[in-house]
């Protein structure tokens, strides 16, 4: 019996080999600048050996941060980057990177970290000249100075969407635009848009208290995220360009899970907008903000399973492109009975391909394949933690 989950399907100027997806999770496995290192390497190439169509790199910034993911910010980073696209297209898989820009002033933070850094080795140079005096000194300037890095961090991860003026958000449009130019450069087929974090807070009703052009009305909230598809467009034009749609769902006892994104009927009229804008895939996923993993990737037991997918399904109703499901469709099983009853387009396998990378293959083959238990003891608490995943 065919599966249609083997079938190919066509994404903008892409033809993915079937509808297995491994989303952007976070891996840990970059280097701590950011490169794209042997781990990296070996990590994405193995889930390319393994049949999967369509691999996203998660958070790839556009600029240079503290945050430990994967970056390219300058065309230094291109060659690791076609490096691996390279590898990725001999077993017939496609390449896409996440871009996002954290919810934070990146400069603002990245200033008072390097002004920390200096003073911990004027300190260091002080002691070792023994100078205890001077030593002191830059000592406790360090000290102050990280506590007050971390200060703004916080603030910012609840203020930035507020506060950031429209020279700074120009400023970050155009370092995604340039990201995805130099990922164009780079032989990467596909740009996905980090729709939670900064975006995220822009369009949530929640986080958005702007009183200009990008607050208040639902208009004025989505008008950065369809600005930074546009300037993509335009930067890129020759790759296929994704969004992750953040969904904020509901959870059992009717709070909300997740903050920087968009309720259930604008997360439809959104998906209308980003076709409009030339979209080519629609990722409807759970909303996120400052990077918190119990809201994406919760343990057994606090959502059921498929949990964003009966919005998928409206998403999928309402436009004219491939749309993506993923979070908790564990089960080959499970994505096939989504794609037959014509509720997605594609599955997002994330911690049942770290149980077994060859979900694809194994399918093709009639093989059993090891599932994921939902555990989160191997790979969630591994990377929180930044262990590396065995």
């Amino acid at each position: 019996m065919n599966k249609k989950i083997l079938e190919p399907i066509k994404v903008g100027n892409m033809t993915l080999k079937n509808r297995i997806m491994f989303p952007p999770l976070t891996t840990g496995y970059e280097e701590r600048d950011g490169s794209i290192g042997a781990r990296s390497f070996a990590f994405y190439e193995r889930l390319a050996k393994g049949g999967v169509s369509y691999i996203v790199i998660g958070d790839v910034a556009p600029v240079r941060t503290a945050s430990p993911t994967p970056m390219l910010y300058d065309d230094s980073q291109i060659p690791a980057f076609q490096k691996l696209a390279d590898a990725l297209h001999t077993y017939d898989s496609r390449l896409a990177l996440q871009i996002f820009h954290p919810e934070y002033d990146v400069p603002g933070v990245g200033k008072l970290i390097m002004a920390a850094g200096m003073a911990r080795k004027a300190a260091a140079e002080a002691q070792a000249a023994g100078n205890e005096e001077e030593y002191k000194k830059q000592a406790e300037e360090a000290v102050k100075t990280t506590k007050d890095a971390y200060a703004k961090l916080r603030h910012d991860m609840q203020h930035f969407v507020d506060e950031a003026s429209v020279e700074q958000l120009a400023q970050i449009r155009e370092s995604i635009a340039q990201c995805a130019a130099r990922a164009q450069k780079a032989g990467v087929d596909a740009v996905e848009v980090h729709g939670d974090r900064l975006l995220g807070s822009m369009c949530s009703k929640m986080l958005n208290h702007r009183t200009d052009e990008y607050g208040g009305s639902f208009e004025n909230r989505t008008r950065f995220a369809l600005e930074v598809v546009a300037a993509i467009r335009k930067a890129a034009p020759d790759m296929a360009v994704e969004y992750k749609l953040p969904l904020i769902t509901v959870n059992s006892d009717g709070t909300l899970r997740g903050k920087g994104g968009l309720e259930e009927e604008e997360v439809v009229a959104f998906a209308k907008l980003l076709e409009e804008a030339g979209v080519d895939l629609i990722q409807v996923a759970q909303a996120n903000h400052t990077g918190n993993m119990g809201d994406t990737i919760p343990p057994m037991g606090d959502v059921p399973y498929s949990w964003t997918l009966p919005v998928a399904k409206r998403v999928k109703n309402a436009v004219n492109i491939p749309v993506a499901t993923v979070g908790r469709v564990i089960t080959v099983e499970a994505g096939e009975q989504i794609l037959e009853d014509g509720a997605a387009d594609m599955i997002g396998y994330g911690r049942s391909l770290l149980a077994d990378p060859d979900i694809a293959a194994k399918t093709a083959a009639g093989e059993c394949i090891r599932e994921c238990l939902n555990c989160n003891k191997g790979c969630v608490y591994a990377i929180q933690n930044r262990r590396y995943i065995s």
